[in-house]
């Protein structure tokens, strides 16, 4: 195991634009409609943050690029949805699975703005809602902040937690089980805290 993840490290280290382009891609992936569905963008970006933590590399120019790729990933797909609008659920995968199409939909119609801000958070809504929100006609500067506003927490909820895991494996490689501990604690912490925000999030939403 430590063998993988010094090689991971080392790629990071030996290719530090390399890293910071898989962590923009990555953000862009993750909100993207379908792309979102079929590549695992969050473990990948969380990956990659934690190594440059081992690493010891910024944090900063990460969280500037997931962002910055969330932001571009949403506008993407509300791009696609009202310029396509309702061709859309003929389209592969929405014509296998309407209920993809369906519970986006339910969603923004019961949250309005707000969906785009929350679906965020949420799998699989995350690149459908705002698909469902271009082909309803939201107003695009409407969109563009909600965009934004979330891309700004949502970036941040996912860096961080990854260096603090990247810190506490570089500890326990190192046989600082004391510090280990300490960062794996404060990650549990976190980890539950997001955890129980979702899980609200969703028994509110059904």
């Amino acid at each position: 195991m430590w063998y993988c993840i010094d090689i991971i490290v080392d790629m990071v280290t030996l290719h530090p634009g390399w890293a910071l382009g898989a962590v923009f891609l990555a953000a862009i992936v993750e909100a993207v409609a379908v792309l979102g569905i079929l590549i695992p963008g969050t473990p990948i970006l969380m990956a990659v943050a934690g190594a440059a933590a081992m690493a010891g590399q910024s944090m900063l120019p990460f969280l500037a690029l997931s962002i910055l790729g969330a932001v571009i990933g949403d506008f993407l797909s509300f791009w696609v949805g009202k310029r396509f609008s309702l061709r859309l659920r003929g389209v592969w995968p929405f014509s296998r699975r309407p209920m993809l199409m369906d519970n986006a939909a339910r969603f923004f119609d019961r949250y309005g703005v707000y969906s785009v801000a929350l679906c965020r958070f949420v799998p699989v809504l995350r690149s459908t809602v705002p698909l469902v929100a271009g082909m309803a006609g939201m107003r695009q500067r409407a969109f563009v902040a909600a965009n934004v506003a979330s891309a700004l927490v949502w970036a941040p909820v996912h860096i961080y937690p990854a260096r603090i895991a990247g810190l506490s494996i570089g500890r326990l490689r190192d046989g600082d089980w004391q510090s280990a501990a300490l960062w794996g604690a404060v990650l549990l912490t976190g980890c539950a805290g997001a955890w129980l925000v979702h899980r609200a999030v969703i028994a509110h939403w059904r």
